[in-house]
């Protein structure tokens, strides 16, 4: 069983100078796309968490601050 084939597309985005400035003194040159593929990837898991989230809170409400500290208390 082989593994899907990978698209890449080629795209031109405007990004803030000095997050720029980082990446490229973090990221090597020819790995940055990577990079800034693998923090998309991160970003979407989150706003797909916190869409998951919201659903939650809209069908059963607000989340129990109080049972959350006593969780938390507990696993200390």
């Amino acid at each position: 069983m082989g593994e899907a084939a990978v698209r890449y597309e080629k795209v031109s985005w405007t990004v803030d100078a000095d997050v720029l400035a980082q990446v490229r003194a973090r990221v090597p040159p020819g790995q940055q796309s990577a990079y800034a593929t693998k923090a998309l990837r991160r970003q979407l898991e989150r706003d797909g968490l916190a869409e998951m989230i919201g659903e939650l809170v809209a069908l059963n409400g607000p989340v129990d601050e109080d049972a959350v500290r006593s969780c938390l208390e507990q696993w200390q």
